[in-house]
């Protein structure tokens, strides 16, 4: 039996160290390092979600690399004083905790940041403001922006991610509430019926006063207030500022992760625009088969293979080589002078690594998208079938009826929930068959023919539609499918768009009822091998609930509609060479 040589590697830890903000609020940390040596460059990991999340972070791995590693809980949360009002002290409390970091004496005064999801928004949120110390960023999991990529997608509110997570914090919440000897019996019975029934909670109207979570954190109310882009969202967002950022970023993401968008757009943002040639040179991506919170490698009703997960990459390992290159010194003012050739450095090689889904392979990639990618209009035919095939000058249009009282359930994708819908579907992430759903009324299904060889689909995603409606306002959705040979219909990318919010600006635009529009729907991106032998679907409706909440359909905010409110809608889909509607593959020559 093999033998490991391994020193013992004495370290020392201190728990809850105060980390004072400039307001006077006390922010607590535990911090590890190495007990012989030093300083030391840090990595700094800020959490809401207390001690579990910590588990999480690589710690010891970090600690082996020769860095200290501050664990600090965000202001209100764990053991942190303050109050917790999401995104709104971020900015600054992330600025003020790495030049924290950098003043310590076992500090070198260079820091880094980790972590997913709301870890990787408050490294975004620090990194606009560019402290000096700052070296590096791993956001993983993480969006673009908090208006269009966190709580609205294309005008529509992200019911299903937007419940769970304010579920998960407003129980959080009573129990640092409890714990700090308040009295949370006025709260907890709400918290506990809608725990009983979540399902029935998604139901629940009008969003605004959502029971139990609407009452504990005042974020439900103020998103759902602002629906628009407005001076609130200005204030608090970092998306317009990313130009501003001057550190290398290691960006990681799925591709059934509901801020696969947010990740794509960081990268190619600061590969584009940030503030330094270091910066826009050091932007990597890795994009794997995985959820917003698995990285196995099996999602949905799909494995792809023991190959697909991070383990099987060495995912931690690359990270904390970029580090080291970014943080740790190795990236010294020689080096990069040595560099400007643009040749990617090894812990930065490749810059783009992609999971292609179908053949179940990585692939390695000079940028995103793929500079040789041919963008192949698939049109939607008024026979229900989908091809490249140009549209003719005069065509039937397609008709269906949107009820809000009855939506489309949804079935998988790009969601962060959990459960079960009614007849046996899944809101669980991933690729999920989606027969069931199509069997309704009121979706339309457009199905190519069975395919003679491999078509390889990696880049992004757009479906264009004209389509008009009898309702003062609506939504239109559209979900890619991968149709196999035994009948199985697997969702592969979905997106939906509101129709007052058609023009991507975030501000509301009236419809005129049975106008004919021109709409977008972003998918965002896949790298899907569509096999031979299987086909290509499109699914056009106008709902998919609760992963989006439903349109009422009477031109009014969403938010504050009950069921006295809803319209049926007639939907109408256009498909004649004038007004044709398609999807744009990105079509990848093998």
């Amino acid at each position: 039996m093999a033998e490991l040589s391994l020193a013992p590697v004495p370290l020392i830890g201190d728990h809850n160290v105060a980390v004072p903000m400039r307001d006077g609020t006390v922010l607590r940390a535990d911090v590890w390092r190495p007990a012989d040596g030093g300083p030391f460059p840090a990595l700094l990991v800020r959490t809401p979600y207390g001690e579990p999340m910590v588990r999480a972070a690589p710690v010891l791995p970090a600690v082996d690399a020769g860095f200290a590693v501050v664990l600090q809980h965000c202001r209100g949360t764990g053991a942190s004083d303050g109050d917790f009002t999401p995104f709104e002290s971020e900015a600054d409390d992330g600025v003020d905790s790495i030049e924290w970091c950098a003043r310590q004496d076992w500090c070198d005064g260079r820091v880094g940041m980790w972590g997913s999801s709301y870890l990787g928004m408050v490294q975004f949120a620090a990194a606009v403001r560019a402290p000096p110390a700052l070296r590096c960023l791993l956001p993983v999991v993480t969006p673009a922006d908090y208006y269009g990529g966190l709580v609205y997608r294309q005008g529509a509110v992200q019911l299903g991610q937007l419940l769970g997570w304010h579920t998960m914090k407003s129980a959080q919440q009573l129990m640092y509430r409890a714990a700090a000897g308040e009295d949370v019996s006025s709260d907890l019975p709400a918290l506990l019926a809608h725990l009983a029934d979540v399902p029935a909670s998604y139901r629940h109207l009008p969003l605004r006063e959502m029971p139990a979570v609407s009452a504990i954190l005042p974020s439900w109310r103020r998103w759902l207030d602002h629906e628009q882009l407005d001076d609130y969202w200005a204030g608090l967002r970092y998306a317009a500022d990313r130009n501003r950022i001057g550190t290398p970023a290691l960006h990681v993401g799925g591709w059934f992760d509901l801020f696969l968008g947010g990740t794509l757009d960081n990268y190619v943002t600061l590969r584009g625009s940030a503030a330094t040639e270091q910066a826009r040179l050091g932007q990597a991506l890795v994009i794997g088969p995985w959820t917003h919170s698995d990285q196995t490698g099996m999602a949905g009703e799909l494995h792809f293979g023991p190959g697909a997960a991070a383990l099987a990459i060495g995912l931690e390992q690359r990270q904390i080589a970029f580090l080291r290159r970014h943080v740790a010194g190795d990236g010294s003012e020689g080096d990069r002078a040595a560099r400007r050739d643009d040749r990617p450095d090894p812990a930065e090689s490749p810059r783009v690594r992609l999971f292609v889904m179908g053949d179940n392979v990585w692939r390695d990639e000079d940028d995103w998208p793929l500079a040789r990618t041919q963008w192949t209009r698939w049109y939607l035919h008024a026979d229900g079938s989908l091809s490249a095939a140009q549209p003719p000058a005069s065509a039937p249009v397609s008709r269906y009826r949107y009820d809000p009282a009855d939506p489309v359930p949804s079935a998988g994708g790009l969601t962060l929930m959990t459960g079960d819908a009614a007849g046996g579907l899944s809101w669980m992430a991933g690729p999920r068959d989606q027969r069931r759903v199509e069997e309704r009324p009121d979706v339309l299904s457009f199905t190519s023919a069975v395919l003679a060889a491999d078509l390889e689909v990696t880049g992004p995603l757009i479906v264009t539609l004209h389509a008009a409606t009898s309702a003062a306002d609506t939504d239109f959705t559209a979900k890619l499918v991968d149709v196999w040979p035994d009948g199985r219909a697997m969702g592969v990318a979905d997106g939906i768009v509101r129709a007052r919010y058609r023009d991507g600006t975030g501000r509301s635009a009236p419809i005129t009822p049975a106008e004919v529009v021109e709409y977008t729907i972003d998918l965002i991106a896949t790298s899907q091998v569509f096999k031979a032998g299987h086909r290509i679907r499109v699914d056009v409706s106008s709902s998919n609930f609760p992963c989006f909440d439903r349109n009422p359909g009477n031109g009014a905010p969403a938010a504050t509609a009950t069921e006295r409110d809803f319209v049926v809608a007639e939907q109408t889909i256009c498909h004649d060479v004038t007004r044709p509607s398609f999807i744009t593959l990105p079509v990848i020559p093998r």
